[in-house]
């Protein structure tokens, strides 16, 4: 039972509180450095934006990484006034795509622009990647962003944060105007959407699951990780559970097609290339399936491929009807070209243009060179 006095001091307990999450919206209404957000249903991304970070992170990338976003908000050249001829291309994904710790002339989407441009000069491709984004991400990045900018083709490398993950419920929630009144948790969820803390928040919210999947930006030494092999039983446990998130992943790739098409787009699949998996690495000749970061996790390398494959495996049931670059089985798995097991390094995002340029030009280019302007 509180007496007087804590009844008091309560009180003013959440009245300071009120006051401080008040004066929070303000300060964010005004200015919120975390720019990447939802405002009412729809996704808004910084644009006109040029910066030099220190790199103090990652050892075996630039020292100094030169990070910037044109007018349209991607990284890439601005679109020039086009004329017949041209070639568009955008690349949709998360940070494998996004690339945001190489600089701007590092990244694979500009490396594959210069080398389709090598080939076919008025040939235009930006960078649409942004860290964390799934499936649910990509198709507001479509709608809000790509599609209105009619390019030719669009290429999606995604696969890895979709894994595990059907947040359809969530995501709708919060890309919607509508308060939801089902439940306590979708009420609060849905009321998000009307604030800049509460965006905020939800996108740090966003950021902890990718932590918790281990899809952050940290550098790992092969030499460094421990050996953890793990029972079948947790082998069988995890990929038994995945035909849930599945199904969801395949509803969603079904719809990004569906988009595209509708709006004259030609979409391109690029399954999920990792260091993940049952194999020797050439660098350090270490045998890497049972390896990981610790031996507190239920995980380790073969157990991650597994269930990464599976979601690759939908992207590649596909390519009777789309255009699919197994780049998960063509990009070599040798650490020289990641800094952890999902993230290229400046070779890493070198050897992925090289292997897209030479299937696209097999297939795009190869079309170019009958087209008559």
């Amino acid at each position: 039972m509180f007496n007087r006095n804590s009844w008091k001091n309560f009180k003013a307990f959440l009245f300071g509180l009120g006051i401080a999450l008040l004066m929070c919206e303000i300060i964010l209404r005004i200015y919120n450095p975390f720019p990447f957000a939802l405002q009412k249903g729809k996704l808004v991304i910084p644009a006109n934006q040029s910066r030099i970070y220190d790199n103090k992170w990652i050892s075996r990338l630039d020292k100094k990484i030169i990070y910037s976003r044109n007018s349209l908000g991607f990284r890439g050249p601005e679109m020039p006034a086009m004329d017949s001829g041209w070639l568009k291309l955008i690349t949709v994904g998360g940070s494998t795509t996004a690339c945001t710790f190489l600089s701007d002339t590092r990244t694979w989407p500009f490396l594959l622009g210069k080398k389709l441009e090598s080939m076919h000069q008025k040939t235009w491709l930006n960078n649409a990647g942004i860290d964390g984004h799934s499936s649910f991400g990509h198709t507001l990045m479509l709608r809000d962003h790509v599609l209105p900018l009619k390019p030719d083709y669009v290429l999606f490398l995604m696969g890895i944060n979709d894994t595990e993950t059907n947040q359809s419920v969530e995501f709708d929630e919060m890309t919607e105007k509508n308060i939801h009144t089902g439940s306590v948790k979708s009420f609060l969820k849905s009321l998000l959407n009307y604030s800049e803390l509460g965006r905020t928040v939800f996108s740090f919210y966003q950021v902890s699951i990718a932590y918790k999947k281990g899809l952050f930006h940290q550098e790992i030494e092969v030499k460094k990780l421990v050996d953890h092999p793990l029972p079948d039983a947790i082998f069988i446990t995890r990929l038994g559970r995945q035909s849930q998130y599945l199904k969801g992943y395949k509803e969603r790739t079904d719809s990004i097609i569906m988009m595209c098409k509708n709006a004259g787009v030609q979409p391109i699949f690029l399954t999920q290339p990792s260091l993940f998996g049952s194999y020797t690495d050439s660098i350090t000749g270490i045998d890497m399936t049972n390896k990981w970061m610790n031996q507190k996790d239920p995980e380790n390398s073969l157990l991650q491929e597994k269930v990464l494959e599976l979601y690759n495996d939908v992207l590649r049931s596909d390519s009777s009807r789309i255009m699919v670059i197994d780049l998960a089985r063509k990009m070599p798995k040798d650490s020289r070209y990641y800094y952890d097991f999902i993230h290229f390094t400046n070779e890493g995002a070198e050897k992925v243009a090289e292997i897209l340029a030479g299937e696209l030009e097999k297939t795009i280019l190869k079309k170019l060179s009958f087209r008559t302007f």
